[in-house]
């Protein structure tokens, strides 16, 4: 009768044991599984880039919709995707053939880095009309012409190519050159990032980013 009291007795208590052991190894699956999809979710998160091709990580492009801009254009708000990203808008110049009202498209031109949403690290250089494939240039020639609002340079190609002069590093300097004849070119050998918008007219324009003697 004890013999069969005790293995009743060592019966329950595995019953017991076994009972309590189940939900504890359940709370622990459930705990790697939520912290393995918040990992997921992070590392998914810090992957999401919103940089198109840049000139070797100097300049970079954004391309996005409007959603607001502050009323003194300080700042402007654009979606990317499913982000809403804010970008201080102080030094920029904003060159757009509309108005940046709600969901105008446009390409914004920066240095600097954005993550996520977060671009607090990012300066603003130019804001343009929103092209698909824009993408930064290099161009090399000789100052043919200049102008107020514009120049331009032969390559060595031959081509001439016009350039907008808005906002650019460089063109404070003497980098252009001195005028040496009626046709106002200086011959002065220059290298020229820039990038190009197309716009619905069929015409283009070439945006200087940075000018600086070709070395």
């Amino acid at each position: 009768m004890k013999k069969l009291l005790i293995a009743a007795l060592v019966i329950s208590s595995a019953l017991v044991f076994t009972a309590c052991g189940k939900p504890s190894g359940q709370k622990a699956a459930n705990d790697t599984s939520k912290e393995s999809q918040s990992t997921e979710s992070s590392e998914t998160k810090a992957e999401v880039s919103t940089e198109a091709p840049g000139n070797a990580g100097e300049f970079k492009i954004l391309a996005g919709k409007v959603v607001e801009v502050s009323d003194d254009m300080q700042e402007i708000t654009v979606s990317k995707g499913d982000q809403k990203i804010s970008l201080d808008l102080g030094d920029a110049v904003v060159e757009t053939s509309y108005e940046l009202d709600k969901d105008v498209e446009v390409s914004i031109i920066y240095k600097g880095e954005i993550s996520g949403n977060d671009a607090k690290n990012a300066k603003v250089q130019l804001v343009l009309d929103g092209q698909d494939n824009m993408k930064v240039e290099e161009a090399s020639g000789t100052v043919t012409d200049q102008a107020m609002s514009t120049f331009t340079i032969k390559t060595e190609s031959g081509t001439e190519m016009n350039f907008v002069k808005d906002n650019a590093e460089g063109l404070d300097s003497d980098v252009l050159g001195k005028a040496a004849d009626d046709s106002n070119g200086s011959g002065a050998r220059i290298k020229i990032t820039y990038v190009t918008v197309n716009y619905d007219a069929g015409s283009s324009s070439n945006f200087p980013l940075k000018v600086e003697a070709e070395k």
